[in-house]
């Protein structure tokens, strides 16, 4: 009974729902934390996420388990990372966070774009999901980036950034690259973060198009066809 109900929710538009208010969370909730107390709260709302995600991945238990093992793995080298930092578990823990990302990405995609069904509430959620995880997964390929190349990226603020703070700057630099707002304070100077960059843009640009016309042709093909010859309805 709990396994059918715990798929049941998740699988749903409440689990759509609780996985988008979670990531919302995640993502705005950080750069108001500024003690070291505080700043846990946005490690707790992360490691939610992590477990959602892995709650949403798949109804099958095979996979639920690889990926919560990946997951958990992730959550611990975060925490880690939150109170002793060194670049080995930063690497680490940025590294399974990606793969996580990844695969909760691909499978929400896969669910958006999807030919069987309407265009429901859970849909338009998940795509709206699926933008957000766009940008958060990008920070965390920039991380990777800077963490093995460092100097990478020009950053205009002062050095010596905490862990947190740097985490901050990418994911305000990704979703800037993403929308190509393109401020100017953060600026990739290795040829590989460039070409990242330029990845991101493109993406930014070419999935709001190409989900907007996905969209429509399923709306437009689950509309119920009308009759020839029949009379619109009196009201």
């Amino acid at each position: 009974v709990f396994k059918r109900k715990f798929a049941s929710f998740w699988w749903g538009d409440q689990g759509m729902l609780a996985f988008l208010l979670l990531l919302f969370a995640a993502l705005f909730l950080a750069p108001f934390f500024e003690s070291v107390l505080l700043r846990s709260l946005s490690a707790i709302f992360f490691s939610l996420l992590l477990i959602s995600g892995v709650a949403y991945i798949s109804p099958r238990l095979l996979w639920r388990r690889v990926t919560g093992t990946i997951a958990f793995t992730a959550i611990t080298l975060r925490w880690l990372e939150e109170f002793r930092p060194t670049p080995g578990v930063a690497i680490a823990a940025s590294l399974l966070t990606l793969l996580c990302l990844l695969a909760l990405l691909l499978v929400i995609l896969i669910r958006v774009f999807r030919d069987t069904g309407a265009v429901a509430t859970s849909r338009v959620q998940g795509a709206v999901a699926a933008y957000v995880l766009f940008g958060i997964t990008w920070s965390v390929v920039y991380q990777l980036i800077e963490l093995c190349i460092p100097a990478a990226f020009s950053f205009s603020a002062s050095p010596g950034m905490t862990p947190a703070e740097h985490r901050q700057n990418f994911t305000y630099f990704s979703f800037v690259t993403m929308t190509t707002v393109g401020y100017g304070d953060v600026t990739a100077i290795h040829p590989i973060a460039r070409m990242f960059v330029v990845f991101e843009a493109l993406v930014g640009q070419l999935y709001p198009a190409t989900l907007l016309a996905r969209l429509v042709s399923l709306e437009i093909s689950h509309r119920p066809a009308k009759t020839p010859g029949a009379l619109p309805a009196v009201p």
